[in-house]
């Protein structure tokens, strides 16, 4: 192979790699440019320019890339985003949990005192009743006591 063929085989095979974002010598961020892949061939800057047909190649690579016009920092800003959103949503789903279950709570507190002072109010009352069959029945046996008479 001649020196020619070399170099077009190293540019090309750098374009590949910068197209796959495997690069050895270059970022795998960095915007695809013929410099980039004059770098990416280790090879000195314009040498590019001598093979038309890798400039072609570059020009409808740049074309057809996924994210023509944006840079994959952008991506990533965007996944963090998305990222960012859906816990933000997640926090906020739990937040509404957390506050019902407050007032749910807070409402079992209120039935449970409510309760307590029913239970507490209804003792006294049995309480109150117990004295009142008591008395009532010591009134009935000092009746039937007075009315028993003597034999005699």
């Amino acid at each position: 192979m001649s020196k020619k063929e070399n170099t077009l085989y190293a540019l090309e095979a750098a374009l590949e790699r910068i197209l796959q974002q495997q690069t050895k010598r270059i970022p795998s961020t960095r915007k695809l440019s013929v410099r980039a892949v004059e770098e990416e061939a280790n090879l000195g800057n314009g040498s590019g320019y001598y093979y038309p047909e890798i400039i072609t190649k570059i020009k409808k690579a740049k074309i057809n890339l996924p994210s023509h016009g944006e840079s994959p920092t952008k991506d990533v800003s965007l996944k963090l985003r998305d990222r960012i959103k859906k816990e933000t949503k997640i926090k906020e789903k739990y937040k509404q949990k957390k506050n019902v279950l407050k007032s749910l709570v807070s409402k079992m507190a209120t039935d449970h005192h409510h309760f307590n002072d029913a239970l507490r109010k209804a003792n006294a009352q049995i309480d109150e009743l117990e004295k009142i069959n008591t008395e009532l029945r010591n009134q009935l046996a000092d009746f039937k006591r007075n009315k028993i008479k003597n034999i005699n």
